[in-house]
């Protein structure tokens, strides 16, 4: 990451807020929503991205295409969207409200977003409590492992918990390795 490019935390959690509710009005995953290279907050797709236009109401989207034809084709269905950049094949559209569930649809097919997986309450509790007990046997496991090494606290050594302390190989100089 090159540098923060928000003027201070207010600005960088004002955007974040601003994608979430985007994220939601398109029923997209939640993991799709990152920070880019230069540490904007921006919605990432197979096909696009979503960044917020900077005014805390609307939002831009970069959407490269096959060819020429095809971004004709997309502009189209992306007509309740304004076209900001039109390049031969790509270009920036402009979205100045959330959309609707249909245009939800139509953004994340040509931006490549995966909708947001949606369970029952009986299959999302069955999934708690299976991630519960999987993470209650990986820490009981770590813990009666006698071959799980601990860092010494004096010498900077391995030891198994219990044992006495593993002197470790010394790590060769490329110097030393090559002839």
């Amino acid at each position: 990451m090159t540098g923060l490019t928000y003027i201070n935390r207010d600005e960088a959690r004002d955007d974040h807020r601003q994608q979430e509710r985007l994220v939601c009005a398109l029923d997209a995953a939640a993991s799709q929503l990152r920070r880019d290279d230069s540490g904007w907050w921006v919605i990432a797709g197979r096909r696009g991205i979503i960044q917020t236009w900077g005014d805390g109401t609307s939002w831009l989207a970069y959407v490269p295409c096959r060819s020429r034809q095809h971004w004709t084709f997309t502009k189209r269905r992306l007509a309740f969207m304004t076209v900001t950049q039109d390049g031969e094949d790509e270009g920036c559209l402009r979205l100045f409200r959330l959309p609707t569930p249909q245009e939800a649809v139509v953004i994340r097919e040509v931006v490549g977003l995966r909708k947001r997986v949606e369970y029952a309450p009986d299959t999302l509790e069955r999934k708690r409590d299976s991630m519960a007990k999987a993470g209650l046997a990986r820490g009981a496991a770590r813990a009666s492992s006698p071959d799980l090494a601990t860092p010494d606290a004096v010498g900077g050594d391995f030891a198994p918990e219990g044992g006495p302390a593993v002197e470790r190989e010394p790590i060769l100089e490329a110097e030393e390795v090559l002839p």
